[in-house]
């Protein structure tokens, strides 16, 4: 599995890589989700979505350290489609100020987040 790496004129700013176990995508992301990044992430994610049909994803954020407004944006848009397509979706390997991110705005409330893909892959 080759990482999807997002791109700028200081280097390479965020990989993204996939992975499938049965039917649930892994999507492991490495580096900040923050806006400027975010367009292409969009897009990756989408193809995994629409052109796989994949309806169980699994989101790794063991390697972000910050999420932006727009970060949290991103996550949300995932879920509200997943949720449309009678999917399901989780968060997994929050670190503390990502973790604090979702208590602070409740979306832990409302998406699931597990502490690692193993337990994620028995809920989902």
């Amino acid at each position: 599995m080759t990482p999807y790496k997002i791109k700028s004129m200081e280097g390479i700013r965020m990989e993204l890589t996939k992975r499938v176990e049965g039917d649930i995508f892994i999507i492991s992301f490495v580096g900040n989700l923050i806006l400027s990044d975010l367009e292409k992430a969009k897009k990756f994610v989408k193809e995994c979505i629409e052109q796989e049909g994949s309806t169980k994803i699994i989101f790794d954020l063991e390697g972000v350290d910050f999420i932006d407004s727009a970060g949290i944006g991103f996550i949300i848009s995932i879920f509200k489609t997943i949720k449309s397509k009678n999917g399901n979706f989780a968060i997994v390997s929050l670190k503390s100020k990502p973790r604090e991110v979702f208590k602070l705005t409740r979306l832990d409330k409302i998406i699931p987040i597990y502490e690692n893909v193993e337990i994620a892959m028995k809920k989902l």
